[in-house]
């Protein structure tokens, strides 16, 4: 199940991309740059085919999101620290110290 998830989401991911790409940016015309503030904020008419399935594309994207979040937060596999982390060590085998060499007294 989280495999499929995982390729659900690239897939959704990639779609995403290429449709965000495809679009025309709003004011994108020199006319919206330097005219008045209407070609900017004015009324948009009716939402195109690319704004319903990017629309579309965005809420599979949280949906698959959110359930690979909560998929991992409740699989209890531990964090990726844990499992690269040394193992711990049981005891500690150290060589004596040697005494320190005795030095002349001062006179």
């Amino acid at each position: 199940m989280h495999t499929l998830l995982i390729v659900i989401h690239v897939i959704v991911c990639l779609f995403l991309i290429a449709v965000v790409l495809m679009q025309a940016g709003k004011g994108a015309e020199v006319g919206a740059v330097f005219g008045s503030s209407q070609a900017i904020f004015g009324g948009s008419g009716p939402a195109t085919f690319l704004n319903k399935v990017t629309t579309v594309l965005v809420v599979l994207f949280f949906i698959t999101s959110l359930s690979l979040t909560y998929m991992a937060a409740r699989g209890g596999k531990g964090s990726v620290v844990e499992k690269f982390s040394p193992p711990p060590q049981t005891e500690k085998h150290e060589a004596p110290i040697p005494p320190a060499p005795s030095t002349p007294e001062a006179k």
